[in-house]
């Protein structure tokens, strides 16, 4: 045990090198995305350097910190002139794309005895995804690479502070393969709706849809919060249809006809003046025939979605309309589903194998039903305009247990439940994390394929995974870790991804635990 004289030495010994290796944040602005970027860096560099880091706005830094400090540059190039100052000299490279991000840490423009560590946005989400993979990447793992050569060094380099040595170089210059990526949940089963959206934005994931068919009472509290994450809300409902898969409604012309006016009347009512960026249906698709009643289901719901979204989007023409729609019922009758209205977004559900399907790490996924699934996505994806919004909702993540299923009640206050539920039931959600990271470790290349098509293809494109029901608020698992950075970066192999997410020290892996 070391004695009390010892403890001393080494912490008098850290006081002197921090006193003479000061670390500084200069931001362009402390409001909005870039707000949550410098906390989110200044908690994260805490962690390492184990003393309070001081903030200063770029506009009002005295010029003998920037001269004297080691710097940690957070901003845009355009209200961060420090930031903007290293573009223009040509030390660091210029983010070319919205959301992206360029970020390096080298010897500093302004003292050579000291180092820049910077994270310039294209924009003030690029500000925040850029932090979020310093932390993720750099902080998390790269920083401990700092060239030592023997192993006693190395074994006290990752229990000291790295900020005690001179911090291994870095550069990137990145941003969004898939434009939109998202989550998709059932509401009742978000407990901690902060943490849940905190908990995305360190997987730089930017929409949520909400499953609830009503709004909850506290709906205007959720979607702040959310905005404050660049995290776009869609609220969603059913038109004419119900978990137990029948259809409300009659398939003749006429029937089509009042529900459309019933879920108009229920726009109007509930989601028209509720905050949100857009509502997201489904309706009639989510079973394994081609008829209901004798009619076509591909047919008859294309009137219905045409119709009723016609309504709609005729008095809130910028509202965004989500259809997600089950392929069982309609694979084999695309060219019904290609006469959906234009402005209507359709995401596809249930494309066939991983990852669109629940298999638990329980069935053994089939190569060629992969194939296959492959081969159908790129085939939706060709169906209308490149223009076109397209989507796609994935899966082999956690879902509700449907036996115990039954509908929550209206007045539904969102994701405000104790903190000893959610630890409780993380436990059981374990298990389940378990055998999903299976699937998602093993055939994480194919994933990785039919994003990459998608987006060769098309424009705009919208991915969302069902990450319901799994405590995700609590604990991010490497499911949807890989996901996540999937869609953010479908070039890269996925060994890499694999090798690079697993590292991050956000992310867990659920049968270590």
């Amino acid at each position: 045990m070391l004695s009390y004289l010892w403890i001393e030495k080494i912490l008098i010994g850290e006081k002197i090198i921090m006193e003479n290796n000061r670390w500084v944040i200069i931001f362009g602005k402390y409001d909005g995305l870039e707000k949550k970027a410098v906390n989110l860096i200044n908690s994260a560099v805490f962690d390492h350097y184990r003393f309070p880091v001081s903030c200063f706005n770029a506009d009002e830094v005295d010029k003998e910190i920037v001269n004297t400090c080691n710097l940690i540059l957070v901003g845009t190039a355009k209200d961060n002139k420090y930031l903007g100052e290293l573009v223009k000299k040509g030390v660091l490279k210029k983010p070319e794309k919205p959301q992206g991000y360029s970020a390096s840490v080298k010897e500093s423009l302004w003292n050579g005895e000291k180092d820049v560590m910077a994270v310039c946005g294209f924009d003030d989400a690029g500000v925040l995804y850029g932090s979020v993979d310093f932390v993720n990447k750099y902080l998390g793992y790269l920083i401990y690479r700092t060239g030592v050569k023997d192993m006693t060094t190395c074994w006290h380099m990752y229990f000291d502070s790295p900020f005690t040595v001179r911090p291994p170089h870095w550069e990137e210059v990145s941003a969004p393969s898939v434009e939109t990526r998202g989550a998709w949940t059932w509401g009742h089963v978000i407990y901690d709706y902060k943490s849940y959206f905190d908990n995305m934005a360190l997987l730089k994931l930017n929409e949520i849809v909400i499953w609830n068919n009503f709004i909850p009472i506290n709906s205007s509290d959720v979607v702040d919060y959310a905005h404050s994450l660049g995290i776009k809300v869609i609220w969603g409902y059913a038109w004419g249809w119900n978990t137990d898969c029948n259809v409300s409604m009659k398939m003749d012309d006429e029937g089509i006809k009042h529900l459309s006016e019933d879920i108009f009347a229920k726009f109007e009512k509930e989601y028209a003046n509720a905050k949100g960026d857009g509502i997201y249906f489904q309706s009639a698709t989510e079973v394994n025939t081609e008829y209901i009643d004798g009619k076509l289901i591909a047919e008859r719901v294309v009137s219905l979605v045409n119709l009723a979204a016609g309504k709609i989007l005729d008095k809130y023409p910028d509202l965004e309309i989500q259809f997600g729609l089950h392929t069982g019922s309609v694979k084999h009758r695309l060219e019904y589903i290609a006469k959906v209205d234009p402005r209507v977004k359709i995401v596809w559900e249930n494309c066939g194998s991983f990852p669109f399907y629940d298999h638990s790490g329980i069935d053994i996924v089939n190569v060629g039903d992969l194939k296959e699934t492959m081969d159908f996505t790129a085939k939706i994806a060709q169906l209308r305009s490149e223009e076109d919004n397209f989507g796609l909702v994935m899966k082999e993540m956690t879902f509700l247990d449907w036996t115990l299923f039954t509908h929550p009640d209206k007045n539904l206050i969102l994701g405000e439940n104790s903190k000893n539920f959610i630890e409780e039931r993380l436990i059981q959600k374990r298990k389940l994390w378990k055998f999903s990271q299976t699937n998602w470790i093993a055939n994480l290349d194919y994933m990785q394929k039919i994003v990459k098509n998608i987006v060769d293809t098309r424009k705009n494109n919208n991915i969302e995974a069902v990450i319901e029901d799994g405590i995700f608020e609590k604990e991010i698992p490497l499911s949807a870790a890989l996901y996540a950075e999937t869609l953010w970066n479908c070039e890269k192999d996925s060994k890499e991804t694999f090798m690079q997410v697993s590292q991050y020290p956000c992310v867990k892996f659920a049968n270590l635990l």
